[in-house]
């Protein structure tokens, strides 16, 4: 389980640093919450047992000024203490890991380069959103994670790379010196099930240059990830403000 978390800690520290972020220390053990700006992209990481309801109670009265949701995936136990304060089960991330082949084809569906707008309204439409419905804060938070060096976007492009209908799918990777996270692996609806997700997956593994892939999956891409052959490492409880994350 702890190589999930270091995964979810190099992105939510990177997370931190953005431009668009606000951040507070939560206790010595080195948990912070980190506000980006947009709904459910901003978390707390509180990496140790939850013992007390001050630390809880600091992090909720964080978001609450900064009046957006939040989640918040529990390491170690205090499941009872975060419901204490108000808090709702709101489902839970599974971590996975994959040990890619070491020898794989290119692929070229790729676009040579690639907007910020472009990647963010693939991304918003993959996970469910409509893109005339997109919020400005979440265009700026796209802009601030195309700034962090430690992270390479990308979006599965048809032939007519002009035409925005043709991206068909999205991800983010975090390259770690022992690993490769997965962030914003996403689909659009219409091209799902004509193999677009498993050929963007190909080509992760191919950019991993065999280093291990983990990424923390939901609930709708759990089926695709152990058909793909990722090995299930843990179950990640998260609560939130609401009980629709998922």
């Amino acid at each position: 389980m702890n190589i999930t978390w270091q995964d979810l800690s190099f992105f939510l520290d990177k997370l931190k640093s953005l431009s668009v972020s606000k951040s507070i220390k939560l206790g010595d053990n080195g948990g912070f919450c980190v506000s980006t700006g947009y709904d459910l992209e901003s978390w707390v990481y509180y990496p140790a047992r939850i013992r007390n309801s001050e630390i809880v109670e600091r992090a909720i009265k964080f978001f609450r000024e900064n009046k957006i949701s939040f989640m918040w995936p529990v390491y170690d136990g205090g499941e009872k203490i975060l419901e204490d304060c108000g808090l709702l089960y709101a489902g839970s991330l599974t971590g996975m890991i994959y040990n890619p082949p070491s020898a794989l084809q290119e692929t070229s569906n790729y676009p040579s380069t690639l907007k910020a707008t472009d990647w963010a309204q693939t991304a918003w439409r993959g996970f469910g959103g409509k893109a005339e419905e997109i919020p400005e804060n979440y265009y700026k938070l796209v802009d601030a994670l195309f700034n962090e060096p430690s992270f390479s976007m990308s979006a599965y492009t048809g032939k007519d790379t002009d035409n925005l209908k043709n991206y068909w799918g999205t991800y983010l990777l975090v390259n770690e010196p022992d690993a490769t996270g997965v962030y914003y692996f996403a689909t659009v609806p219409e091209m799902r099930r004509q193999g677009i997700a498993r050929a963007m997956m190909k080509n992760i593994c191919r950019l991993s240059r065999g280093k291990k892939i983990l990424l923390q999956a939901t609930p709708a891409g759990l089926p695709f990830y152990k058909n793909f052959g990722f090995t299930e490492l843990c179950k990640i409880p998260v609560y939130s403000d609401t009980s629709d994350v998922f």
